[in-house]
C-alpha cells in the first residue's frame, strides 16, 4: 500500500509540474515585404500584418508556380479586396511579351481574379482584408520549362496619397 501511495504522489507531482510549465507555442508575426504562398490561414495573417506594419511592397512568391486562371481562392480573396477598396489590379505580361497572344485570355484573367461575389462577402464581412485599404495588386506573368504562362509573383503596393485620394 506504501508504494501505491508513492507513485500516486509522484503521478500527481508530475501533473502539478507539467501544468505549470505549459509552453507558449504561439509567436508573434513579423512584418515581412517578402512571402511565400502557403494556402493556410497563417498566410493571412502574416500578409495582414505585412500590409499593416509596412509602407512599401509587399511581395508573394509561390513555392510552386499556378496558372492565371488557377489562382488560389486564398490569393484570389486578396486580389479582390483590392478592387473592393477602390485599388487597381494590373496584369503584367511576362518579359519580353507585349501583349497576350489571345486578347481574351487576358480578360479571362482579370475576371478571374477580382471576380466573384463571395469575394465581395468576404471583403465586407473580414476585418483582415481591411489591411489592404491603400493598395494597388500587381500580378507579374511568366512562363514556365513547358512554355505555359504562369504567376511569378503577386505584388501589393503602396499607393501614393495622391492616388490614394483620388480613389
Amino acid at each position: 500500500m506504501d508504494l501505491y501511495k508513492k507513485l500516486l504522489l509522484s503521478l500527481v507531482s508530475y501533473l502539478i509540474v507539467g501544468c505549470s510549465s505549459t509552453v507558449n507555442i504561439s509567436q508573434e508575426i513579423k512584418p515581412s515585404n517578402q512571402l511565400n504562398f502557403i494556402d493556410i490561414g497563417k498566410f493571412d495573417n502574416e500578409l495582414a500584418v505585412s500590409l499593416k506594419e509596412l509602407d512599401g511592397t509587399v511581395d508573394i512568391a509561390f513555392y510552386q508556380k499556378v496558372s492565371p486562371n488557377q489562382m488560389p481562392e486564398r490569393l484570389q480573396k486578396w486580389i479582390s479586396s483590392v478592387e473592393q477598396s477602390g485599388g487597381r489590379v494590373n496584369v503584367e505580361q511576362p518579359n519580353g511579351e507585349l501583349a497576350s497572344k489571345d486578347p481574351f485570355s487576358i480578360i479571362s484573367i482579370i475576371s478571374s481574379l477580382i471576380g466573384g461575389a463571395k469575394n465581395f462577402a468576404d471583403f465586407r464581412t473580414n476585418d483582415i482584408y481591411k489591411n489592404i485599404n491603400g493598395r494597388d495588386a500587381s500580378v507579374k506573368l511568366g512562363r514556365n520549362s513547358n512554355g505555359e504562362v504562369v504567376v511569378d509573383k503577386v505584388q501589393f503596393v503602396k499607393r501614393k496619397a495622391k492616388d490614394a485620394e483620388i480613389k
